[in-house]
């Protein structure tokens, strides 16, 4: 029987559905306007193998609601949409995107960093409302250190790009003491001592309970008045109250973040109108080569797991699942 698969977006890029079709693979998608009623709805009434998940979360009572489903492949490295445990405790493989949209990411990173750094933002405002000011001066990043919070593929490309550019790169994630020599990028110790050591922090750890508001009151104390805050991971890592006082009062020069704790943000996001602060919509992805590399890799190992193929190390969330079922 042919594998059916749920696609929670209108459309996939072409050679990810070109993938499904030479398996032989039916699929449907999930409309902008239906969203995730529309996803509740397609998952009750038919029996998909698997689902490519874009942009709408994913609870229990979706999985729950279809228990033919065997994977969920995520077409991003985020993971948080998704009930892990749920899945889980369903026998739901859960898979993400390592590396596959990381020099995107890394890129928007930088252009978020030299953005705050040039008052980039600002002055077009102000331009184009027919001014022409220069209100303080630019950072040189040449010679500048930059501190990453997390080091997997994404925070590796901007380590390169900053060290091109002449910037000293340090970093610290719970996991890093466990890898190789990282030369000429420099452990830190601790994210206190990561904080202390930087003059840009760029944040790119995934996002947890244990991580949610790792960046508060605290550790913005630590950072200098000429500090940039860089974040393109997820929005719930900075407390964005104690960010807004930091940003106010001048304790650090500026932010510039992709991600936000709600999105679109809430009425009274305490960041909106802060000339010293950045913000894009959660698209440092958003490219036409990240797209089609994303997808093709959710759908490539979300078939993988569906054909009994061998699946690579470290794209599975939960490879659990695999060890509790019968040989």
């Amino acid at each position: 029987m042919a594998l059916h698969i749920l696609i929670t977006a209108p459309q996939l890029d072409p050679s990810a559905v070109r993938l499904l079709e030479e398996v032989g693979a039916t699929f449907d998608f999930v409309s902008l306007e239906g969203g995730r009623a529309e996803m509740q709805a397609k998952l009750c009434a038919e029996p998909f193998d698997g689902v490519i998940s874009r942009f709408l979360p994913i609870p229990a009572e979706a999985m729950a609601a279809c228990p033919t489903l065997r994977v969920i492949s995520r077409a991003a490295v985020g993971f948080d949409s998704i009930d892990v445990a749920a899945a889980t405790a369903q026998g739901i493989a859960v898979l993400r995107a390592v590396g596959a949209n990381a020099q995107s990411v890394a890129e928007h990173a930088i252009g978020l960093m030299l953005a705050v750094a040039r008052n980039i933002a600002r002055h077009n405002t102000a331009i184009q409302a027919g001014g022409w000011e220069r209100p303080r001066l630019g950072l040189e990043m040449r010679g500048r250190r930059l501190g990453l919070v997390g080091y997997g593929e994404i925070a590796q490309r901007v380590a390169n790009i900053a060290l091109a550019v002449g910037m000293r790169v340090a970093a610290w994630s719970p996991t890093l003491a466990a890898r190789d020599d990282i030369e000429p990028v420099s452990r830190a110790c601790s994210l206190h001592a990561l904080l202390a050591f930087s003059d840009v922090v760029s944040l790119h750890a995934p996002l947890s309970e244990r991580s949610r508001h790792m960046i508060g009151h605290a550790e913005l104390a630590l950072l200098r008045p000429d500090t940039i805050l860089v974040n393109t991971a997820r929005g719930g890592l900075i407390d964005e109250d104690a960010l807004r006082v930091a940003l106010v009062e001048g304790r650090i020069f500026g932010a510039g973040l992709d991600v936000m704790s709600n999105e679109p943000p809430l009425a009274g996001f305490p960041l909106i109108g802060l000339p010293n602060c950045v913000l894009t919509p959660h698209i440092a992805a958003a490219t036409p080569e990240s797209r089609a590399i994303t997808a093709r890799t959710a759908v490539t190992h979300a078939l993988d797991v569906l054909l009994g193929r061998p699946l690579p190390p470290g794209f599975c969330v939960n490879p659990e699942v695999f060890r509790a079922k019968p040989e």
